[in-house]
C-alpha cells in the first residue's frame, strides 16, 4: 500500500466531512480487505486525521454563517432536518460524548461540526476530540473488515472477501438510504 492510498483516503475524508455522504469507511474497509489491518489502520489514522481538519473548517463556516451553513447541510443528499436537530440539541448537551455516539449512530459529523461552530464551542477543544470520533469509527470498520477477511480465509473462501465486502456496504447503504427516504 504506498502514498497513493493516503492521498485517496485523505481526499474522501475531507470529501465526506464537508459535503460528501458517502464515508471513506468504504475504502478503509477496502483496503482491509486487500492488504490487511495494518495497512488498514494507517488509513484509519490519516483520513481521522485530514477528516478532523475538514471539520475544523465546517466549524468555521458554522461560527461565520450558521443559517447558510446549515442550508447547505440540508442541500447533500439523505440529510434531513431531523439529523440537522439532532445534532444541534447534541452539540448543547454534552457535545464530545454525542461526537463519538454520533459518528456509530447515522448522524453525519459534518453535522455536529457546524453546530459545534455555532455554538461557539472552542475550536482547540473541538478538533483533538474531532480527531478521536473519527478514529473510533473508522477503526471500529476496520477491525469489523479483518474480522469478516478472517472469517472467509478460515472457511476456505478468501475470494470471497471482495463479494461480502461489497454486499455489507450495499446492505448498509440500502437500509440507511431507504430509511432516510421514508423521513
Amino acid at each position: 500500500m504506498g502514498l497513493i492510498w493516503i492521498a485517496a483516503v485523505s481526499g474522501w475524508a475531507v470529501a465526506e466531512a464537508t459535503l460528501f455522504f458517502v464515508v471513506p469507511d468504504v475504502l478503509i474497509t477496502f483496503a482491509v480487505m486487500r492488504f490487511g489491518l495494518k495497512a488498514g489502520v494507517r488509513l484509519c489514522v490519516a483520513a481521522a486525521a485530514i477528516a478532523s481538519v475538514a471539520g475544523l473548517g465546517m466549524w468555521g463556516w458554522g461560527h461565520a454563517d450558521p443559517q447558510g451553513a446549515r442550508h447547505a447541510m440540508l442541500m447533500v443528499p439523505f440529510i434531513g432536518p431531523d439529523l440537522l436537530a439532532r445534532a444541534h440539541a447534541e452539540i448543547a448537551a454534552g457535545w464530545p460524548l454525542h461526537l463519538v455516539s454520533g459518528a456509530m449512530t447515522g448522524v453525519p459529523y459534518k453535522l455536529y461540526a457546524v453546530e459545534a461552530g455555532a455554538r461557539g464551542i472552542n475550536p482547540v477543544l473541538f478538533l483533538p476530540m474531532s480527531f478521536i470520533a473519527r478514529i473510533a469509527r473508522f477503526a471500529l470498520t476496520a477491525v469489523a473488515a479483518h474480522a469478516g477477511r478472517e472469517v472467509m480465509t478460515r472457511l476456505g473462501r478468501p475470494g470471497w472477501r471482495y463479494a461480502c465486502w461489497m454486499a455489507a456496504w450495499i446492505a448498509v447503504y440500502g437500509f440507511y438510504w431507504t430509511s432516510r427516504a421514508m423521513m
